[in-house]
């Protein structure tokens, strides 16, 4: 065993030995105490503060709002998506169906429209809604943006609560007005539906109409061109046998005068005949003169009307067009509190917030009622 003591065991030992109480132990003890209020002697309890259940309380608040906004926006997910499902299917009842404005309806020849026509003539209809503090203010500065981009404002209301404006605009414009409209709230307080429609078949239906129209048309002035010319070519056939008569009775003058009084009685006899062929003729002219004024009369009112029709056609596809180079807008304005502006900024809903900061405000004051006031002691 090796009994060799390095220099620290030495003075570990040599401390150990000089330890000792010094000598005013009790008396220092005493003084320390005395200068403490407390009575050591006296058995003390501690209560747990009722505090400590509002922190968890306010917490499965919290918890319990959020699971119920969750749950609520996944049914709203799920109930758009069967709606539009139904729209796509077709189950879903006319009234629940988008319906663009009115004054945008136009001929529809219905069908299904071959693949092969691959031209658009989207009429596109615009709504937004604004939530903002400044009603008047807002509806005026969005009819100033309407003239603005080149359109015109049909009808504006604004009050205290709500608003809208009922306008249109060239639809090369809509883009940047669009973007106009949404920086004058922001993106959390604008949202809007645009819906369009293909005006090809009722295009398809005006270009037949009109297609139709002017193969009767053409007829029509085809058929007028050959009564003319049938009707000419009439009276020119009378006219010449006419003349051709009227050659006779002149040779038969002229022989009248030369001749002997058989043959000049012939000649009368003849020349009465011939007369009476010529007037058998003019009336033939009378009546063909007749037939011919009502035949073209009828033709022309005719061509009138089917030429009045092809201006109506030609209209239709005017404004169709236009109507398809405009878009047809209204734009909703909402007012908004403040308790709505900290929700559309706050992540989740607002009241799970609160009762999240309730929890944590009533933790704080939970522990802080827990501590020792040093500020009771009295050590002087």
């Amino acid at each position: 065993m090796n009994n060799h003591k390095t220099i620290h065991d030495i003075f570990e030992s040599w401390g150990r030995n000089k330890r000792k109480i010094p000598t005013n132990n009790d008396i220092l003890k005493r003084e320390i105490l005395s200068k403490i209020p407390f009575d050591f002697d006296r058995e003390v309890s501690f209560k747990r503060s009722p505090l400590i259940w509002l922190p968890f309380a306010f917490s499965a608040l919290a918890v319990l709002v959020l699971l119920v906004n969750i749950t609520g926006y996944s049914n709203s997910v799920s109930k758009q998506n069967t709606i539009q499902t139904e729209i796509q299917t077709g189950f879903l009842p006319t009234s629940d169906v988008y319906k663009p404005n009115a004054s945008s309806a136009l001929p529809y020849s219905g069908g299904e429209l071959s693949v092969s026509d691959k031209r658009e003539f989207l009429k596109v209809n615009y709504n937004a809604t604004l939530r903002t503090r400044y009603i008047t203010d807002t509806k005026n500065r969005i009819e100033t943006i309407v003239r603005g981009s080149g359109g015109r404002v049909d009808s504006s209301t604004g009050g205290d609560k709500n608003g809208y404006v009922n306008f249109a605009i060239p639809k090369d414009n809509l883009e940047s007005f669009k973007i106009e409209i949404k920086d004058l709230v922001g993106t959390r307080f604008y949202s809007e539906q645009i819906n369009s429609q293909n005006l090809l078949p009722a295009k398809q239906t005006i270009e037949e109409n009109q297609r139709k129209t002017e193969k009767s048309l053409s007829n029509l002035q085809t058929e007028r061109g050959k009564i003319v010319k049938d009707h000419n070519q009439n009276i020119s056939s009378y006219q010449y046998e006419i003349s051709s008569i009227n050659a006779e009775v002149n040779t038969l003058n002229i022989e009248y005068q030369y001749t002997t009084a058989v043959r000049k009685a012939e000649i009368t006899n003849k020349i009465s005949q011939l007369q009476t062929k010529i007037g058998t003729i003019q009336s033939q002219i009378v009546n063909e003169n007749k037939d011919y004024q009502t035949r073209i009369g009828g033709i022309d009112v005719q061509i009138k009307n089917v030429q009045e029709n092809l201006k109506t056609i030609q209209k239709q596809n005017s404004d169709l067009l236009d109507n398809v180079a405009t878009v047809n807008g209204s734009i909703s304005l909402n007012w908004i509190n403040l308790w709505e502006i900290a929700d559309a900024y706050l992540p989740g809903p607002i009241l799970a917030w609160i009762f999240s900061l309730a929890a944590l405000a009533t933790f704080l004051w939970y522990r802080y009622s827990m501590r020792i006031s040093y500020d009771s002691f009295d050590f002087s």
